[in-house]
């Protein structure tokens, strides 16, 4: 990074026209840098359109709870054709090199995209939370028209958190210019270019001195709270609340089915039929197995009679269930506070201090950024109708093992 530079110079005091910008990448280090960056880019498109492909191309996955995976993949997607490949030219280069119109626009595909990303992450959520509260029910609450709905209002919401600040200047009201003196350039001819070509509050003076024009969109602090919370912390806390009451449905149902090998009363004989599971464990039982999109199994009858032995190999069963549930929303909830949260705290800070420096804001941008790589590995790897379908198209993903029930983090997949 220390020998890539862009060297973007606006004339003297005396020039009418200055729009001079070269920029230059030279040394290992920046192509190094770029190399990684773009094996990011290309495992992130791979991955969201492999997936978005395999909800269309197999009818087990077309369904109405795979809906909001999709709008996740699409955002993600489009994470890194739009936001991705101009923020890779800004970290190497240091400056913007694009069209300068481009500017704001990219500016508010960044946000909208990536607070898309975030916001289907929360209706995923919500999705599976409606599934456990209420899974007899759930085929009649989550219908085609009110799933679309959902997907419609997280990606309303994305744009007006975008679009709609961005273009109205939201973000800049009351932000005082700071620019200090430059040799050779006049504070009327900063003004004048920027009215022509990018907002004032664009222009930053480099380490050397020059005037660098950087695309990146400099927050008042209320402005960074007020985007914070709707985009963030709102979602987040959201997210933590239903993946917190799964996993407590999970324990419950384990709890339940362990009770059933410690009755109260004496056991039978073993020749003798053991008492049916109640129909609320019954029912926990479909609920657990319900990260299957195809028809699942039917519930185990209440007039078919279970041995001793049988339910205890049921209790140790769902035990081990809901311990692969808790370690899965732990991965889960890790990646994407991981991934987030670095970036949101930093942002406040800098609308507070404006003392974050470039280098490692943009390092914790593109950690936000991979949470988009991370999301088509992290999500189909618990749902089995995925991994069968990538093993039917990639051999290498196949699995030979013995099928064993996953945790219930998905709902059925109910074809309306």
């Amino acid at each position: 990074m220390a020998d890539s530079h862009l060297s973007g110079s606006i004339g003297s005091s005396n020039s009418s026209s200055p729009t001079t910008v070269a920029w230059n990448i030279t040394g290992s280090g920046p192509w190094l840098l770029a190399f990684m960056l773009a094996i990011i880019i290309v495992m992130t498109i791979c991955g969201n359109m492999l997936l978005i492909a395999l909800v269309f191309a197999h009818r087990s996955l077309r369904c109405t709870s795979n809906c909001f995976l999709v709008s996740l993949f699409l955002s993600d997607l489009m994470v890194a054709l739009v936001v991705m490949p101009p923020a890779m030219l800004n970290v190497l280069c240091g400056s913007w090199v694009l069209w300068p119109a481009f500017c704001p626009v990219w500016l508010c595909f960044d946000v909208m995209c990536c607070s898309a990303s975030i916001l289907n992450l929360c209706v995923i959520s919500l999705d599976r939370y409606l599934f456990i509260i209420s899974p007899l029910r759930y085929k009649q609450r989550m219908t085609p028209p009110r799933a679309l709905l959902l997907v419609g209002a997280a990606w309303g919401l994305a744009v007006m958190a975008s679009f709609l600040p961005i273009e109205m200047k939201w973000h800049s009201l009351g932000h005082r210019s700071e620019h200090t003196s430059v040799p050779g350039v006049s504070i009327s001819n900063i003004s004048a270019f920027s009215d022509k070509l990018y907002p004032e509050s664009y222009f930053q003076l480099s380490p050397s001195g020059g005037l660098s024009f950087q695309c990146r969109l400099r927050v008042t602090l209320p402005f960074a709270l007020v985007a914070s919370v709707l985009t963030f912390f709102l979602p987040s806390s959201a997210i933590c609340f239903t993946y917190c009451r799964i996993l407590l449905a999970a324990r419950r149902q384990a709890k339940r089915v362990a009770a059933l090998s410690h009755p109260p009363h004496p056991h039978p004989s073993l020749g003798e039929p053991s008492r049916p599971p109640s129909p609320g464990v019954a029912a926990g039982q479909a609920q657990q197995d319900g990260d299957d999109c195809s028809h699942q199994e039917p519930p185990v009858s209440q007039n078919v009679p279970l041995s001793v032995n049988s339910e205890r190999r049921l209790a140790h069963r769902q035990g081990r269930r809901a311990l692969k549930a808790s370690l899965t929303l732990g991965v889960l909830l890790g990646l994407f506070f991981s991934a987030w949260l670095p970036f949101f705290i930093t942002n406040m800070a800098q609308a507070v201090c404006d003392c974050v420096p470039l280098a490692l804001f943009d390092a914790i941008t593109w950690l936000g950024y991979c949470n988009s790589t991370i999301n088509p590995i992290i999500y189909p790897l618990f749902m089995r109708d995925f991994k069968r379908a990538l093993g039917r198209l990639l051999p290498c993903c196949s699995s030979r093992s013995p099928r064993r029930p996953s945790p219930a983090l998905s709902p059925p997949c109910h074809r309306h």
